[in-house]
Order: C-alpha cells, then structure tokens, then sequence
C-alpha cells in the first residue's frame, strides 16, 4: 500500500505544479465551494470499503461531512452575494487529486484490494483528466 501512496504522491504533486504554474485570479467563493464538495464527497466514499474499521471510517467521514457543510454554505452565501459562478475545472482536478492521497494515506492499513483502491484511483484519474480540459467552465 505505501508504494501506491508514493506513486499518487508523485502523481499529484507533478500535476499540481504544472497545475499552479503562471496562476493569477481572483478568489470565488463559488469555486471554492465546489472544490470542497466534491473533496468532502471523495472522502465520503472512501470511507465505504473500510466502514468496518471504525478509526478510519469515523475520521473519514467526520472530515468528509465538514467539508461538504462547509462547500455548501460557501455555495449559498456565493448564491446570495451574486457572485461568479464559474467553476475552475483545474481546481477541481487538484482537489480531487489531493482527496486521492489524502484518502489512500487514510487508508494504508487497510488491505491491498480492488475495493479498498477504486475510490481513490478513480478519483486521481478524473483529476488528471479534467487537468486536460479548459480551465474555466
């Protein structure tokens, strides 16, 4: 398991320098809500596959659930404010690649299975697809 944390880890990192390279923009709150939904949702079901450790799943899930609270008052007060609803697809793609390592560190002590690996390998390849696709839509 610690080779697949160090390959994502590579992965990831390599992706998000190419990712923040000649990056000048304003924050979004509408953006940032977003970025926090779907890393709390990554999160969320990463925790199925261990939900009989309790440690692991508890951890998981209680991040998982504040950060989704979070994206979704930061998506209704964007809402109230009116401002931009554009959302960074490469933000997107580097949260969903920082969720995956996050998520396999979590996950180490757990066997080294298909189950236990689908969520956070499929959330590094959208992250790298989406890194592919224009940035704003």
């Amino acid at each position: 398991m610690w080779v697949i944390l160090i390959i994502n880890v590579i992965i990831a990192s390599i992706a998000i320098i190419a990712g923040f390279n000649n990056r000048a923009e304003a924050f979004s709150l509408f953006n940032a809500g977003v970025v926090f939904v779907a890393f709390g949702i990554v999160l969320l079901l990463g925790a199925i596959p261990v939900y009989h450790n309790f440690d692991t799943s508890s951890v998981l899930m209680f991040v998982a659930g504040i950060l989704i609270v979070l994206g979704i008052i930061m998506l209704i007060v964007s809402v109230i404010a009116r401002s931009t609803r554009k959302i960074n697809l490469q933000d997107l793609a580097i949260a969903l690649m920082v969720a995956a390592v996050c998520l396999v560190y979590f996950i180490h002590n757990a066997s080294l299975n298909f189950a236990n690996l689908l969520v956070p390998e499929l959330a590094l390849i959208v992250g790298l697809i989406l890194l592919v696709y224009p940035k704003q839509k």
